[in-house]
This record gives C-alpha cells, sequence and structure tokens, in this order.
C-alpha cells in the first residue's frame, strides 16, 4: 500500500533520508528505545497517560498567546535561513509584549520562584 498520508515526506524531515528509507521500504516495527534513540520520541515514561496530563496541564498553564507565538515562529521558521527565521520570531515580539509583561509581574510577586511553574 503506498504512503498518502505525508510520511514519504514527513520522515526523512525527522529522521533522515537513510533511516527514513528502511522503515518505509521494509515496513518494520520500531521499538520505544530505538524510536527514542532517532528523535521520534522525546521521552519515555512508565506511566505515558500520567506523563501526557501533565505536560498538558503545564502547557495549559503557560501564557498561550506566546507559547503559540513561539510553537508558529518555531514550525514556520523551521527551513528558512536563520536571518528570515529571526525576522519571523522578532515579528511576534509585540503581540506577546503585554503577557510578557504580565508574567514578569507574577515573578516579581513570588509566583514561579525556587523552580516552580518552571516548565513540565
Amino acid at each position: 500500500m503506498p504512503l498518502i498520508d505525508g510520511g514519504t515526506q514527513r520522515l526523512p524531515r525527522v529522521v533522515g533520508m537513510a533511516r527514513a528509507l528502511d522503515l518505509i521500504l521494509t515496513g518494520r516495527i520500531m521499538h520505544a528505545l530505538e524510536a527514542l534513540d532517532w528523535g521520534m520520541l522525546t521521552e519515555l515514561d512508565d506511566d505515558p497517560l500520567e506523563r501526557a496530563l501533565e505536560i498538558a496541564q503545564g502547557l495549559a498553564s503557560f501564557p498561550q498567546q506566546t507559547m503559540l507565538a513561539d510553537r508558529r515562529a518555531a514550525i514556520e521558521g523551521f527551513g528558512m535561513s536563520l536571518e528570515d527565521g529571526l525576522a519571523l520570531e522578532a515579528k511576534a515580539g509585540p503581540e506577546t509584549l503585554q503577557a510578557a509583561v504580565e508574567g514578569a509581574n507574577r515573578f516579581a510577586g513570588g509566583e514561579g520562584r525556587s523552580g516552580a511553574g518552571a516548565g513540565v
């Protein structure tokens, strides 16, 4: 069955052409540790549902406008020159400035001290 879901285009960008062709042409099953080693996974956890919920709660607690602007800049900037990518990132600055000021004020008020709330 041909791959028509974008896998032939996305997979080489994640793992490189040789590894992608290995999986595409052989259809072999890949185990979790190999997928982690290849960069197809970012982490493994004994309780993946609990970890997924922890990550989701952490993401939900972040300033959404800022987080989404960062996500958009990373995705849209991928494949651009560094100069163009930095310009794209800088363009998002003004639209997220208010959220940054609010976050700095919360930090000045004691929120997030000692690593509390510092990432997921």
